[in-house]
């Protein structure tokens, strides 16, 4: 059986003159090859964007939240009951107070969202690691900016943020709160207005919250949105970020109403649900290069099939299996899988390690930005390669490849050899 399969191969796969890879072949190889190169690419690009934006979110933000509608306004005695749980996964817990404010310089002005940040909230530690300049130690110390004058509070900006109002480490911003003074009730001119030192700048590569995002001390926050000593919630960072919603469940089931619980994947379920959605589309669609390369392989193993029905023939009459016969092209089918597979994640690969040099030379050359941060958030391209999305990929390549080669197989294990050789 080895020999007929040897000599049936050698009969049916010489070309006169044209080699084994022929005109359609090759196109069938360049189209399993950019269908993996394409679906490696951009999984990788997603699977990129996934895991930045969960780190970033996390490193930006708490854990689990508790909230009350109106404010907490008896922070310790809730942060009390909740350490009565004596649930070890709790890292750090502390009162946090935010809100919409504009922010304004000498020369520009801008809305943001300011942070009031406790102390003792290990979230410091988190942030600190995306300063650029200064120190969040400094937002619990008042600057005296001239002998004699009053104490100015701190503030940290993002860069973005500070880049818009033209401002760096040791200008001075105003920020203007929508709660009014309280002689003031009615009237817009009325909102209170504080002055700051600007005494640090940080960034997260996150443009959304680059140009956004300014932090003050807790009591800074208290006194912009005349809380007193309400808080806007508390928040909780855990050891496993992975089972905030177990923490956030058990707190839930122990504070009761009125208080309710968030964790992080709570607060971003709407964006990361989207983005997973858009990833399996993506990958649906691009399966689709694929599946019509697994085609133009189906077209050209006919073509041979045709194009070599004598030799089929000739091989059938002389005592030629039909499982060898069947066997040549399944074989063929799977050299041209194997080929555009292996070329594909190659090209693939390259491509994900080099996709942001890319970019930039492709900017370069047209003008045209390719990756705005305003619009997706980063400052470069994440990437990265999940070794389970790739093997998924070529195990599905090389199985649409071998599929392929079945209808072209049964059409050469049914053809007649008398048939075949009737007008030979």
């Amino acid at each position: 059986m080895q020999y007929e399969y040897l000599i049936a191969l050698k009969q049916i796969t010489h070309r006169r003159g044209h080699g084994f890879i022929s005109l359609i072949s090759f196109i069938s190889v360049a189209g399993i090859a950019v269908g993996v190169m394409a679906l490696i690419v951009v999984l990788s690009v997603m699977s990129g964007f996934d895991r930045e934006l969960k780190t970033k979110m996390i490193g930006a933000n708490p854990h689990v939240l508790v909230l009350k509608s109106g404010g907490v306004d008896n922070a310790h005695e809730v942060i009390g009951t909740i350490k009565e749980l004596n649930l070890a996964d709790i890292v750090t817990i502390a009162p946090y107070v935010e809100g919409q404010v504009i922010v304004r310089s000498a020369t520009n002005a801008t809305g943001a969202i300011i942070k009031g940040l406790s102390k003792t909230d290990e979230s410091i530690q988190g942030i600190e690691t995306y300063v650029k300049q200064g120190s969040l130690r400094t937002l619990f110390e008042d600057t005296v900016l001239e002998e004699g004058g009053e104490p100015v509070g701190s503030i940290a900006l993002g860069y973005q943020v500070a880049r818009l109002l033209n401002v760096r480490i040791g200008d001075m911003v105003q920020v203007i709160s929508p709660s009014m003074e309280k002689k003031m009730k009615l009237l817009p001119k009325g909102a209170k207005t504080r002055t700051y030192h600007v005494s640090a700048l940080f960034e997260f590569g996150m443009n959304s919250m680059d140009s956004s995002l300014v932090l003050v001390s807790i009591d800074q926050g208290r006194d912009l949105f005349n809380l007193g000593d309400t808080s806007s919630g508390i928040a909780i960072r855990v050891r496993d970020v992975f089972i905030a919603d177990r923490i956030k469940n058990k707190i839930q089931l122990h504070l009761g109403y009125p208080y309710w619980t968030q964790s992080w994947i709570d607060m971003n379920k709407s964006f990361f649900s989207a983005l997973k959605v858009e990833k399996n589309v993506m990958s649906v669609l691009l399966f689709l290069i694929i599946l019509v390369a697994g085609f133009n392989i189906i077209s050209t193993l006919i073509m041979v099939v045709m194009e070599k029905t004598k030799d089929i023939g000739i091989l059938k009459a002389l005592g030629a299996r039909n499982g060898s016969v069947a066997t040549i092209f399944l074989f063929q089918g799977m050299i041209v899988g194997v080929l555009g597979v292996v070329g594909g994640a190659l090209a693939g690969l390259a491509i994900t390690f080099n996709v942001n040099s890319i970019a930039a030379g492709i900017e370069k050359i047209t003008g045209f930005e390719i990756f705005p941060s305003d619009i997706y958030y980063f400052n470069e391209i994440p990437t990265q390669i999940n070794p389970h999305d790739i093997m998924i990929i070529i195990v599905s390549a090389l199985l649409i490849s071998v599929i392929a080669g079945l209808y072209p197989a049964r059409r050469a294990v049914v053809l007649n050899p008398v048939e075949a050789l009737r007008y030979e």
